[in-house]
């Protein structure tokens, strides 16, 4: 099971199963089945917490208030706020669990969502198929590790967290200004400064941009015709395509010189989006 810092998220609970994890940046992506018994949690990152399977059996408390016993229907989403205590005593069921910084949330609304101090029942909701389909898009990251591409990892969080406000009766926020031909430009010269870096991020070059990044990556699509992380991934395939035309370096040094985190994750783009792997295409120009 992976040890998460107890100074950044404390969680005592059940025995765990089939337990899957993936950690990145600020957010952390679990897939287990729980054991029936008692869980205790606290932290400084939001929780997010969804059931595939239902509980005939849960009752749960948020700080000191009372417990309340409810029946937690399959793919219910819960919601445990930074700093706030949980406690959950429960029967068996599979989990999707996600916790999130609280800056991402506090980046898509102004003021409109405190979940620290709404009730019990507020913090939790059925899940839309949209949250789901995000949700699970976040755990296919957790099973395919050396495929997972971290830009996209980053949108899907960001995704989940607008769905999430949604579901809780928020709604993201839309104000701020355009992007800018002069802020594209500059933008896009960091991205081409820095394509070889793995850890290039949204925040990042929201950054550069002097936007949030949920309103950044509104704006970047809308000036460029795509996502950062979909534009990030061209740039680094057309990069490729020249180490690979160029013939000098081995296809493991063109993958971490583009910015991939692994050679199987490079062919794999590569293939998806050229529709031949780099060892095809290397023979095709040099024929």
């Amino acid at each position: 099971m992976l040890d998460i810092d107890p100074q950044i998220f404390s969680i005592s609970r059940p025995s765990l199963e089939n337990y899957r994890a993936f950690i990145q940046r600020d957010m952390i992506v679990e897939t287990y089945r729980s054991s029936a018994g008692e869980m205790v949690s606290r932290g400084s990152l939001h929780r997010i917490s969804i059931n595939r399977t239902a509980h005939n059996r849960y009752a749960y408390r948020f700080g000191t208030g009372s417990f309340r016993k409810v029946k937690r229907a399959p793919f219910t989403l819960g919601f445990q706020p930074a700093g706030i205590a949980l406690e959950v005593d429960g029967d068996e069921a599979d989990y999707i669990s996600i916790f999130q910084s609280p800056n991402v949330y506090s980046s898509l609304v102004n003021g409109d969502f405190d979940p620290e101090h709404l009730a019990g029942d507020a913090l939790s909701a059925i899940t839309d198929p949209t949250t789901l389909q995000v949700a699970l898009s976040l755990v296919l990251a957790v099973e395919q590790k050396e495929r997972s591409d971290p830009l996209l990892v980053e949108h899907l969080g960001m995704a989940l967290a607008c769905c999430v406000v949604r579901l809780l009766g928020a709604a993201p926020a839309l104000i701020g200004h355009r992007m800018t031909s002069e802020n594209l430009r500059r933008v896009i010269d960091h991205i081409e400064n820095l394509l070889g870096r793995a850890d290039l991020s949204v925040e990042e070059l929201a950054g550069v941009a002097h936007m949030s990044p949920f309103h950044f990556s509104r704006e970047f699509k809308k000036a460029a015709g795509m996502a950062p992380h979909r534009f990030i991934l061209v740039r680094r395939i057309e990069r490729a395509r020249l180490y690979l035309a160029d013939g000098k370096e081995t296809l493991s040094s063109i993958a971490y010189a583009t910015g991939f985190s692994s050679q199987a994750h490079f062919s794999s783009v590569f293939r998806r989006l050229m529709g031949v792997t780099p060892k095809e295409y290397r023979h095709s120009v040099r024929i």
